[in-house]
């Protein structure tokens, strides 16, 4: 961004957020500057997010302290809400927008020595003037991998509450390890099996907060499952044809695994 693109900041269209929520324009997280005057006194915070592609235009993700008169009406909407409803593809400048606002949020102070950051390069960096550390964008890299046995895959169900649908394995990258490691410890881990022949297949960003989405297919080789209780409700081998209920392909790499590798082995057999 400019300095002249700094300083007219408010001609971006702005996607807004309060008390971690978004605020929708009918079914739409973009809303005209043009709509709101005096905006800037409800401003808690402002992250000026670049186009991602060269269809899309710069917008400015703000935090709100509280509602201006023109929103008086407007509900609050849930992010992670705003995604299942809408799917993914309308969800990207929405989830862009709630995880660098998460940055901008949880590094405005030093984590080195407390002194408050500043927003340098412009709106890239947050850098300490004391011990000059500066903190960027932090992406945090997950695996999630789908189990293979010929016809058969394996989903697991989570202990968190409310959690209905089977899915994927997944976990975090851990210090040191590379992305294939990850997914045969956390398989082990998490259902007691063994696989090999892993393989990369497509990324997804997940901004719950800051997550990097790494898709992974796997086989089978060894072991009974044994779901690691603290993470694992229960864990089952399903035929590809008569599967649980699954995580929709529209808003998750997990549903874009299973019914890829699905429906690529009921198409062999047809």
């Amino acid at each position: 961004m400019t300095a002249d693109d700094h300083q007219n900041h408010t001609q971006h269209d702005l996607i807004l957020f309060y008390q971690g929520k978004l605020l929708l324009n009918g079914d739409s997280p973009v809303w005209p500057s043009a709509r709101f005057t005096g905006l800037e006194a409800f401003v808690m915070c402002r992250v000026h997010v670049t186009a991602l592609a060269s269809d899309q235009l710069p917008y400015d993700a703000l935090q709100l302290s509280h509602l201006p008169p023109e929103l008086d009406d407007i509900e609050p909407t849930p992010v992670r809400e705003f995604l299942v409803h809408q799917g993914f593809d309308a969800f990207i400048l929405a989830g862009r927008a709630s995880q660098l606002l998460n940055w901008f949020d949880s590094h405005r102070y030093c984590g080195r020595c407390g002194s408050p950051t500043h927003l340098v390069n412009p709106q890239r960096v947050l850098s300490c003037p004391q011990c000059e550390v500066d903190y960027y964008p932090r992406i945090n890299p997950c695996v999630i991998v789908l189990i293979t046995r010929g016809d058969q895959i394996l989903l697991a169900r989570s202990v968190r509450p409310g959690a209905t649908f089977f899915s994927c394995l997944a976990g975090f990258i851990e210090p040191g390890e590379s992305a294939e490691q990850a997914v045969a410890r956390e398989v082990l881990e998490e259902v007691g099996v063994e696989v090999d022949n892993i393989r990369y297949v497509k990324s997804q960003p997940w901004p719950f907060p800051s997550q990097l989405m790494l898709g992974f297919y796997a086989d089978y080789v060894s072991g009974d499952i044994v779901p690691e209780a603290a993470e694992i409700a229960e864990a089952h081998w399903y035929d590809v044809d008569k599967l649980p209920q699954i995580p929709s392909p529209a808003i998750s790499v997990a549903g874009q695994l299973i019914q890829e590798y699905c429906d690529a082995v009921i198409a062999s057999t047809d």
